[in-house]
């Protein structure tokens, strides 16, 4: 229908515009045809009769006679002129002029010779500019009381080029109108039938053009009911039959992919999708969402699983070891006071080293038995986030050409365990600060986000894959040469025994963010 409208528009423009200017074409042929005849028959009227004439306006004078022949000849040379008159140059008050003499053509409109006639505005208007320009004019359509006109206007002068009168050619204005209804009608016809035409075109046209886009509508509300099997015709290769493709490799997708949350939906023990006989998209999309959420929750089951069981068996192992380790610990201290050599002195701090190295280990595992969070204080964000950093900048500048940056941003009230929201915050700076082989820049920034305070620690270091991403944090997994994987594994407990949570974002090559969010105080009104 829009197609339909504008072309309906174009077309009616298009006649319109063609109309009007086949008008004025014959209103200006019509003029200039008229203008043509008075000029010619303007020569062959005698001056000397007109002034005769004019001397004893009698209608039996010989002069009156001839001049009337002479303008009734006009009219019966062509059918599309009346007739022709002549005019005094004389202009009397009331925009009246004196008709000399007339052809017998106008004996019907009492229209006659030796007559005052009263001229309007068109008429006076090409009269007087003959007159005193002594050229060959003529008027538009003008109407007066004896019907429509357009009259041409040929001065008649004498010997010594004045002018004695004027002479007047009619023509018949319904002429015009008589061919314009012609021309209109003939344009009607012709734009009723190029709107035929296009109607039946663009039925045709738009029904094929349009015809994979109401398979695609047909194909989605199939898929939209659960029919994914759905296959839509490819009619060519045009880009509306190339969407049908794209439609029909996209249901294909589907129609895998929910064959698998099918089967995965057996294995967690539920219904399968395809035993249900309307299925609807939100439907499967639904069942979809709850397999993600149970396997999610699965997971978490098994990390907490994970953890407990290594909880439980650093709690029974650690006991076991701390003793002797710390017999042989002390033991080796005794002998690193005695006199020996520079040698075995280094054999001795070394071993030291390794017990504690040891112990360090030990702790971590003893940390993922705790059930708890701990004594719970108010913590200021302000104050631990610039004791940790000037702890740490020590640490960096002497083993690295490290650049340690704080940024606090808001006030951050925390409860929790300070001891332990301090050993995670050192052991991602520690990571970060490992992580940068060849110096680079640490930053951290504190700031409230919605009801969290956040920590953000930024390294330029080494970086990490989305795979490594994946598995940090976990059990026995670590970049590091000598890592165990428990730091940071202790640093998610802890942090989720606060009630918060820990994002990592790492490009390789490019460096690590952490993301440490804590719950913020909540402060009861007084």
């Amino acid at each position: 229908m829009f197609s339909f409208m504008i072309t309906t528009i174009v077309v009616v423009s298009t006649i319109g515009t063609s109309f009007y200017l086949q008008s004025k074409q014959l209103k200006s042929q019509m003029a200039d045809k008229v203008e043509g005849v008075a000029g010619i028959w303007s020569s062959t009227l005698d001056p000397e009769d007109i002034k005769k004439a004019n001397e004893f306006r009698d209608t039996a004078n010989p002069s009156i006679r001839r001049l009337e022949r002479l303008l009734t000849l006009v009219g019966s040379k062509s059918a599309s002129f009346l007739g022709a008159y002549i005019v005094l140059p004389e202009e009397y008050p009331n925009h009246k002029v004196y008709i000399l003499s007339a052809s017998d053509a106008y004996y019907e409109y009492s229209f006659d010779s030796l007559m005052f006639y009263d001229a309007g505005e068109e008429f006076i208007g090409a009269y007087r500019e003959t007159r005193q320009n002594k050229i060959i004019t003529s008027t538009d359509i003008f109407t007066d009381q004896y019907g429509s006109w357009i009259t041409a206007f040929a001065p008649i002068t004498d010997n010594n080029g004045n002018v004695v009168a004027i002479l007047g050619i009619d023509a018949k204005a319904s002429i015009i109108k008589e061919n314009q209804m012609e021309i209109l009608m003939l344009l009607l016809l012709e734009m009723a039938a190029i709107l035929a035409a296009v109607y039946v075109i663009l039925n045709w046209g738009l029904k094929k053009v349009m015809k994979p886009v109401d398979d695609l509508f047909f194909g989605i509300k199939e898929i939209s009911s659960g029919n994914f099997s759905v296959k839509l015709p490819v009619h060519d290769q045009s880009e509306l039959s190339l969407l049908s493709e794209n439609f029909n490799e996209m249901a294909y997708k589907l129609s895998q992919l929910f064959d698998r949350v099918s089967a995965a939906s057996k294995q967690l023990g539920q219904s399968a999708l395809k035993d249900n006989e309307s299925l609807l998209l939100e439907e499967a999309i639904n069942t979809m969402e709850n397999i993600f959420e149970r396997t999610k929750l699965q997971q978490e089951l098994q990390r907490a699983e994970k953890m407990n069981a290594i909880g439980q068996l650093a709690a029974s192992v650690a006991h076991e070891i701390r003793n002797p380790m710390t017999v042989v610990k002390g033991f080796l201290q005794i002998f690193l006071s005695k006199e020996m050599s520079e040698e075995d002195h280094m054999y001795l701090k070394l071993m030291i080293e390794e017990l504690n190295r040891a112990e360090n280990i030990i702790n971590d595992y003893l940390s993922l038995a705790k059930p708890d969070v701990g004594k719970l204080e108010i913590i200021d964000g302000r104050e631990l986030a610039e004791q940790v950093m000037d702890l740490m900048n020590s640490y960096a500048m002497m083993s690295k050409n490290i650049s340690m940056h704080t940024e606090i941003k808001n006030q951050v009230k925390i409860r929790g365990n300070k001891s332990e929201l301090k050993q995670v915050l050192i052991n991602v700076l520690k990571n970060g600060i490992e992580a940068m082989g060849d110096g680079g820049k640490l930053s951290m920034t504190l700031e409230k986000q919605g009801d969290f305070g956040v920590f953000t620690i930024n390294d330029t270091g080494i970086g990490m894959t989305t795979e490594e991403l994946s598995r940090l944090g976990t059990a026995f997994y670590s970049l590091k040469e000598r890592g165990t994987g428990m730091g940071l594994m202790v640093c998610y407990q802890i942090v989720e025994r606060m009630k918060g949570q820990i994002k990592v974002y790492s490009k390789k090559g490019e460096g690590t963010t952490f993301e440490i969010k804590v719950p913020l105080l909540e402060e009861s009104p007084e």
